[in-house]
Order: structure tokens, then sequence, then C-alpha cells
């Protein structure tokens, strides 16, 4: 593959992968992980080796865009912090054990568990009304914890932010607000990318025959030009996000998860 439309193929998918983080709170691994995976294997990556650096390097760039998509939410005040410690810690070890796991079990099974989580999650957000305030956030600390916890196992097991599970439960289980649900989805996924980044590089970092310039699973060239585009579009994102119908939103985030959820099984 000629390197110019490499780079190029990268630079778009950044954009894709910001306005993901910025609009909706997810990740956008789900765009970033099968556009570098394609690009790998057409510069002559092994899939064994391919797969993982996909993973890893999409969990750098959530890393960072989350960071700056999360600044942004936080000033128009869409991030609630009562339980956001709740949700990061359990999820930072949960990414970190996802990782690890990954490397042990079979992937197309843990393709149909996402995608069945997916489903259900589509089912309830169409039968199930958004609260629009902050009166009925619910105060179960286990919830939060546990919703942390399989964010945290999603994101190192399939190379996910964890966005696409948790907006849902926020919203339906423990009942804030749509754009709240964004911005504190936002807060949480810095801590579990972090976790399964960090992972990834060690479990990666003795590896040989990994493509120039990796750091571990990460490769640093993939890495920056994803990053570039990807930190533009969310800081601009972000912004969109709070001045949106919380009714667009919620559809957006139904055609986002189905989608997701599909092509997870293979349909398409």
């Amino acid at each position: 593959m000629d390197f110019l439309l490499y780079i190029v193929l990268l630079l778009i998918g950044g954009c894709f992968g910001g306005l993901m983080a910025g609009l909706l709170g997810v990740g956008g691994g789900i765009i970033l992980t099968p556009i570098q995976y394609a690009l790998l294997l057409a510069m002559g990556v092994p899939a064994s080796i391919a797969l993982p650096m996909s993973f890893a390097t999409s969990l750098a760039v959530i890393f960072v865009t989350m960071i700056r998509s999360t600044k942004k939410h936080y000033e128009n005040g869409m991030v609630v912090g009562d339980y956001l410690r709740e949700l990061m810690i359990p999820g930072f070890i949960g990414a970190i054990m996802g990782a690890v796991i990954s490397t042990h079990v079979n992937v197309r099974l843990l393709e149909i568990v996402f995608a069945t989580m997916c489903i259900i999650a589509v089912i309830n957000m169409i039968l199930i009304k958004y609260p629009d305030n902050d009166d009925n956030i619910s105060h179960n600390r286990m919830g939060h914890l546990l919703l942390g916890l399989t964010a945290g196992l999603l994101c190192g097991l399939l190379g996910v932010g964890g966005g696409v599970i948790m907006i849902p439960a926020l919203t339906i289980l423990l009942k804030y607000p749509t754009h709240k649900a964004i911005g504190t989805s936002s807060a949480s996924i810095i801590a579990t990318s972090l976790g399964g980044l960090i992972t990834y590089i060690i479990l990666g970092w003795n590896i040989p025959d990994l493509p120039a310039y990796s750091l571990g699973y990460v490769n640093i060239i993939q890495f920056v030009f994803l990053t570039i585009t990807s930190l533009i579009v969310s800081g601009y994102a972000a912004g969109w996000s709070k001045n949106m119908d919380a009714r667009i939103l919620k559809a957006m985030h139904i055609v986002v998860v189905l989608y997701i959820g599909l092509k997870m099984y293979g349909l398409f």
C-alpha cells in the first residue's frame, strides 16, 4: 500500500473516531480498530499481531481523545462527579483483566457476547423513556461499581472504550439524563482505556517481528496520525453535543449501537 494513502486513511479514521468520542461519549474503537486491522493486513502484518495491535493503538487514541472531550463536557457541566470514582477504578482494573483474558479466549465468542449485549441495549433504549433531569440519578454505589467493571472488561477484551454499553446502562439502569451520561461516560473511559493500554504495551513488549516504531502492541505511526484529527474533531463535537436535542442523541445512539451489534454478529 502506498504510504501517502496509508496516512490519509488514518487521518480520515481519526475524524470519525473523534466525532463519536465528542458527540456520543463513546471511544470510537469500533471505528478505529477495523480500520487499523485492515491497514496492517494490507501492509503485510500477520493477523496474530495486527489484531492486538489494532486494539492497543485504538485504546491509546481513545485515551488521549477522551481527555480532551471530557474537559469540554466538564466545562459544559455535563460530567456527574458523585460516582465517578466508582466507575473509573473498577473500569481500570477490568480493562487490565480483559486485556489479559483476550490473549487466552476465542475472539469470535467475545464478539457474539458483545453483539448480544448491544442488541439488548438497543431494545431497552427504544422501549424505555430516558430521564430528562438529575432528580432520579441512582445512588446505588454497587451498580456504578459493576458498570465500571463491565465496561473495563469490554475495553480490554475488544479494544473499545466501553461507552457503547456504559451510556445505555447509565441512562436506563442508573437514570442519568442523556447529556450527562455522555459526559460521565467520556470521563470514565479515560480510566478504562488507560488500563487496557498499559496492559497491551506490557503484553507486546517482547513479541518478535512487530512493525517498526511499535511500543509493545501500540504502533506509534498509527497512533500519531489517528490522534491528530481525532483530537481536533472531538473538541468541536463535544460542544455540538451540549446543544443537541436529547431525542436526536438517543436516536444516534440507537443507530450506532445497533450497527455495532449487527456487525459483531457478522451480518455485514
